[in-house]
């Protein structure tokens, strides 16, 4: 279980169960395309310990991810993508208590937070897959050379 906060609100994020992960991560890969190389990188940045620059670099990195994914699937899709992603978090209201997120709810005058959430759960839920994804390629072709 992870936590993180956000512009002021705090989430929460605990792992889903294999066969949810698998089919969430295939809808990433089929609307990403040929974006789908770069989300190693950008959720590696998200670690702990990882710099303003490296942030910095991925919030780029992401928003050039975006635009291709528009072009990719349509708007429905994306929000319908974006949705299922966010809303795998828990936000804790007022009370202390964990609920769990409700995109249409609690982003409302928060658009800007959308992405960052989105990011925080991709981050967890697929960090350890992409970190070997990128130790298997872009590190390993690295260290051959």
């Amino acid at each position: 279980m992870a936590e993180r906060k956000i512009n002021g609100v705090e989430y929460k994020v605990d792992p889903l169960i294999a066969t949810k992960a698998l089919i969430l991560q295939a809808r990433l890969m089929r609307a990403a395309g040929p974006l789908a190389s770069k989300l190693p990188a950008i959720l590696a940045s998200r670690r702990e310990g990882s710099s303003v620059e490296e942030r910095a670099a991925a919030d780029s990195e992401a928003l050039v991810a975006i635009t291709g994914i528009f072009e990719a699937i349509s708007p429905e899709e994306f929000a319908s993508l974006v949705k299922d992603i966010v809303e795998i978090a828990r936000i804790k209201r007022p009370s202390g208590q964990y609920d769990p997120v409700d995109l249409d709810g609690d982003f409302v005058g928060r658009l800007g937070d959308i992405i960052p959430v989105a990011v925080f759960v991709l981050s967890e839920q697929f960090g350890d897959f992409f970190s070997g994804a990128l130790a298997n390629g872009r590190r390993a072709l690295t260290a051959k050379a």
